[in-house]
């Protein structure tokens, strides 16, 4: 054999090797992959995705493979959803179900009701009786048209601001504080079936004013009888902030005495570039430990990641200076992380 020869060979194995390395790393030992070790233990993980996850097969592929669940990053809020008063775009919206369904995922809606990405009929309106029609006629049509399809849906998205007292959005402008009792009553009657999610971010520390806030009004919607199933806890965290472990779960009790899920709905962990092996060992920490309490706690039913890739992320034109808050890097190809995250599940 030619000394060219042995150096093709060798060149051969090696790309065959790293090949294989590289799949074992994606799905685990013995082909397993998050989502095979979350469906076992009965576990919600899933991600927010946009329609060209769906479209491209690879993306595609990696969706189907490692996550039980999906929402619509975009498509659902009412900016792409209903950006006239008489179009509806459906298609984005029909394609996540169908994707959904034909891989025995399930489908989160999010959201109706939010004071941003809305379209300019919305962010016209100037009466309570135009508000309310507009908002209604969202909820019903929407419910209706998937009814029994989509397993919960984030009715209500932000409603406070960081004083704990209500948002100035347009539809607290025009219909006032009720809106957020006849937006849910408005969903349960569309479809009884939907779980009812009420979402927002910086709620997740009791203690704080925007979680006390927060609390205060869930648990006067349920004393009052308005239909309300669990909350929604976004989580949009940084690696180098460790999580305050007691006030979480304070926050997830107290939901759990009222009868409520929780939901993790939108978790990322965003590192401040530049990005070190210390720093990923804190963005590590910080994802464990929310799995191990979402794991821990009965009432915790999803763990839902925003975003699933650092190539296409939401984080960096959002939060200047911080990256690499996703499972998976740029090459779609899976972190540290993930399989820290799968080894948690598959012990649990």
């Amino acid at each position: 054999m030619t000394h060219k020869n042995a150096r093709s060979i060798t060149k051969a194995v090696i790309l065959c090797a790293a090949s294989l390395a590289f799949l074992v790393t994606l799905t685990g030992c013995g082909g397993k992959s998050i989502r095979d070790h979350a469906d076992a233990k009965g576990l919600v993980f899933g991600m927010a995705v946009r329609p060209g996850d769906m479209l491209d097969p690879q993306r595609a592929k990696l969706l189907k493979e490692h996550f039980n669940l999906l929402v619509a990053e975009n498509t659902m809020k009412m900016q792409y959803l209903r950006p006239t008063p008489t179009f509806w775009n459906w298609g984005d919206v029909d394609m996540l179900v169908n994707f959904a369904e034909a891989n025995k995922m399930k489908a989160k809606g999010h959201t109706f009701i939010w004071h941003a990405q809305n379209p300019p009929f919305i962010m016209g309106l100037n009466s309570r009786e135009a508000a309310l029609k507009a908002m209604t006629e969202t909820i019903t049509e929407t419910l209706t048209r998937y009814k029994g399809r989509i397993a919960e849906y984030d009715v209500c998205n932000e409603v406070f601001e960081e004083d704990g007292t209500l948002r100035n959005s347009v539809w607290m402008r025009n219909i006032g504080a009720e809106y957020i009792d006849i937006a849910f009553q408005t969903a349960r009657a569309a479809d009884p079936s939907v779980k009812l999610i009420l979402n927002d971010y910086n709620n997740e520390y009791a203690g704080t004013a925007k979680a006390d806030a927060f609390y205060a009004l869930v648990k006067s919607m349920v004393e009052r009888g308005i239909p309300i199933d669990g909350v929604g806890l976004q989580l949009h965290m940084m690696a180098k902030h460790p999580i305050n472990e007691t006030a979480l779960r304070e926050t997830i009790r107290r939901f759990r005495d009222l009868g409520l899920t929780v939901s993790f709905t939108e978790v990322d962990v965003r590192i401040q570039s530049p990005v070190t092996p210390d720093k990923e060992a804190e963005q590590e920490s910080v994802y464990a430990t929310l799995l191990g309490i979402a794991m821990d706690e009965p009432n915790v039913k999803s763990f839902i990641l925003w975003g699933y890739t650092d190539a296409q992320s939401w984080i960096p034109a959002t939060f200047g200076g911080y990256d690499s808050a996703h499972l998976f890097d740029r090459e779609m190809k899976p972190k540290k992380v993930y399989r820290t995250l799968m080894d948690m599940i598959k012990a649990k």
